[in-house]
């Protein structure tokens, strides 16, 4: 049968072997691309939680006269970055409340699935893939991760429905990489010694491809014999040892299998591998700025070396005591912000502010790494499409209406960015009148339809994501 003894085995086989190699690309200030290459398109999802306050979220002025900068935006580190935007008003969770799911648990779930919420198994858990992994199995067979999942700070304990977003077709949840040092290590480990004998690094390779048939057989046979919930988990290990075939595949003396030419004279590197924090310090919640920083460092260099084009990463927030937020954000601020005292209600709100303007830094940060790897005529985020969420809207009313939604990057082109856009029309709160959970909801535009356009970018055909209920791509996009 399948042990944990046989995984481990594998992975320190794999450890130091050609496996972890990167591919012969240039890592800087140019990228992998030769002049005349038509540059890929790359996907990263990044998700915050607990919700805004949708008049310090949304930008002021007209979809495209708007700004960012203005008193308590929550969004204003973003404005430099103002044309490569595209904030989205009017989204909802509409295949959350319609099934009678409301609150926070959902949104993790459906936010890349677009899928209704089963919770028959006591968790949270979709019923088909996520957007990364439909994109992944579209577009990563160049390069030698489909995806990769990123934690900046685990919260609640590894499966706690926080931290996950990416899902597996029968709803499993994709395993996160919380430790920077890990992902480099996937990325970048140890090449072998220039010296070395390629008979000595083909029979590494032979022997570590002997060890993955093995298992992959192993777990094939076991799977066969379980059912439920046990055999789900072992498919999406098995789909685990898959993607690791597939790269020990690629590997050998041979010329790269990227379709992408590469310099002859360049091979891309990782840079400094990020310090190792142990297990201590990757829960000491103090450390998560600089683990956010280190992860998002990571997402560049593997767009600059053509690892993977998509990545999803969920960055948390229990309490911020590097800004000065040292309560829970969410009971002590998210479910506070309804409060009429004063000088209280302006307090709280304030420190909302904060916890969310601190997360537009992340993303403007990772928008000015893509920038500065030069691609073709222009640069990576040219070629990227960042899709940033949350589980809720308006915090105060603890409901999936009007998540707040950001497209970042230049989309290659695929979407007109540099945009404000409302999907619901602008009036009254779309909650008055409504009849509760499983009733449908006036104006309500759902997020299905991101998703769809977003697909549809990528190559992906069809109508529907996630829920068939809801059809069609999201107008104005384009």
């Amino acid at each position: 049968m399948l042990r944990e003894l046989s995984r481990r085995s594998l992975l320190q086989a794999l450890a130091g072997s050609t496996a972890a190699l990167p591919l012969a690309n240039l890592l800087g200030t140019t990228n992998a691309y030769a002049q005349g290459t038509a540059p890929p398109l790359r996907f990263v999802a990044l998700f915050t939680s607990h919700g805004c306050l949708p008049e310090f979220w949304n930008p002021q002025g007209s979809e495209t006269g708007f700004t960012l900068d203005f008193p308590n935006s929550m969004l204003s580190p973003l404005q430099a970055h103002r044309d490569k935007l595209l904030v989205v008003d009017g989204l909802d969770y509409q295949v959350l409340y319609e099934q009678g799911l409301t609150g926070h648990e959902g949104g993790p779930v459906t936010f890349l699935t677009g899928s209704k919420v089963s919770t028959a198994s006591g968790d949270h858990l979709p019923e088909s893939a996520s957007l990364d992994q439909i994109l992944g199995n579209h577009i990563g067979g160049g390069t030698r991760f489909r995806s990769l999942q990123l934690n900046a700070w685990e919260q609640f304990g590894g499966q706690h429905v926080y931290n996950s977003i990416s899902f597996t077709a029968n709803g499993s949840r994709v395993p996160f990489e919380r430790d920077p040092a890990n992902v480099y290590g996937r990325l970048f480990g140890a090449a072998p010694a220039p010296t070395a004998d390629p008979s000595a690094v083909a029979g590494e390779l032979a022997r570590n491809r002997s060890l993955l048939d093995f298992l992959v057989k192993d777990a094939t046979r076991l799977s066969k014999r379980l059912a439920g919930a046990e055999r789900q988990k072992l498919e999406t290990h098995l789909e685990s040892l898959r993607d690791i075939e597939r790269r020990l595949g690629s590997l050998g003396t041979g010329p790269s299998p990227s379709p992408t030419p590469q310099p002859a004279d360049a091979a891309c590197s990782g840079g400094n591998a990020p310090p190792s924090y142990g297990l201590g310090g990757l829960g000491d919640l103090n450390n998560m700025p600089a683990l956010t920083r280190l992860h998002l460092d990571l997402i560049a260099r593997a767009f600059a070396c053509d690892l993977t084009r998509v990545v999803t990463m969920t960055i948390p927030g229990p309490s911020m005591p590097w800004i000065g937020v040292h309560e829970d954000t969410h009971n002590d601020i998210a479910h506070l912000l309804d409060v009429r005292e004063e000088p209280r209600r302006t307090n709280i709100r304030e420190k909302m502010v904060r916890v969310q303007r601190w997360y537009a830094e992340q993303l403007a940060y990772l928008m000015t790494q893509l920038a500065s790897i030069q691609e073709g005529s222009g640069s990576v985020l040219d070629n990227t499409i960042i899709l940033w969420g949350n589980e809720l809207g308006d915090a105060t009313g603890h409901m999936n209406v009007r998540v707040p939604t950001v497209l970042a990057g230049g989309a290659g082109g695929r979407f007109r960015m540099g945009r404000f856009l409302r999907a619901r029309a602008a009036g009254s709160n779309p909650l008055d009148g409504w009849g509760g959970p499983r009733t449908p909801m006036r104006g309500a535009v759902a997020h299905n339809k991101l998703l769809v356009s977003i697909a549809q970018a990528f190559g992906v055909t069809g109508n529907t994501f996630g829920n068939p209920d809801y059809t069609g791509a999201l107008p104005g996009l384009t």
